[in-house]
């Protein structure tokens, strides 16, 4: 439990297969969890900046509790106008707002509800190159050979598994019979 000890060293294969999971878990946690941002009606627009290259998007939905103009801009790195909308949204309506970006560089989205508190169900940044799905194939393959050194480890120790024997005799047992043991349990 708590008292000092040896432990046995951890395989190779098992440190690579939990190296693979937890790649793969943290991927689909960063890509398939959504939280919700509120509005604050009192602390002003709400901005939010996002490095994109050439191509990329930005795809938003956002939700007023009341009616209310809803603007949304789009400044680039010299926060320069490069988008912007305005709409007029019934109460609990959702607005959907697309931005594609022409340029690569540092962009900055804000969205402003007029004084009504709101919320912003999504925010998807679809990229071109897809490098934010590199996670999944490195964790794959990491899983993957992780389970290969395993089964390939696991056929190299049934062969050199090591029978001990009991050389002592029982008291009711003729002196010649000896008792195998077979070896521990890993």
């Amino acid at each position: 439990m708590g008292g000092a000890g040896a432990a046995p060293k951890m395989k190779m294969s098992d440190a690579l297969i939990l190296t693979g999971a937890t790649i793969l878990l943290g991927a689909l946690f960063l890509h398939a969890w959504v939280t919700p941002t509120p509005i604050n009606a009192e602390e002003g627009p709400y901005q939010t900046g996002i490095n994109m290259m050439r191509g990329d998007s930005i795809e938003t939905k956002i939700q007023v509790d009341n009616q209310t103009s809803l603007r949304v801009v789009v400044y680039d790195e010299n926060m320069d106008i490069v988008d912007a909308t305005t709409e007029v949204l019934a109460k609990n309506a959702i607005e959907t707002y697309e931005f594609t970006a022409s340029e690569s560089g540092f962009y900055t989205l804000e969205i402003d509800t007029d004084g009504v508190n709101g919320t912003i169900n999504e925010l998807n940044v679809q990229r071109k190159l897809m490098l934010d799905l590199l996670p999944f194939p490195l964790g794959a393959i990491v899983l993957m050979y992780g389970l290969y050194l395993r089964q390939a480890n696991g056929d190299e120790e049934e062969k050199s598994i090591v029978l001990d024997a009991v050389l002592e005799t029982e008291p009711n047992q003729p002196d010649r019979v000896l008792q195998v043991i077979p070896p521990p349990a890993d």
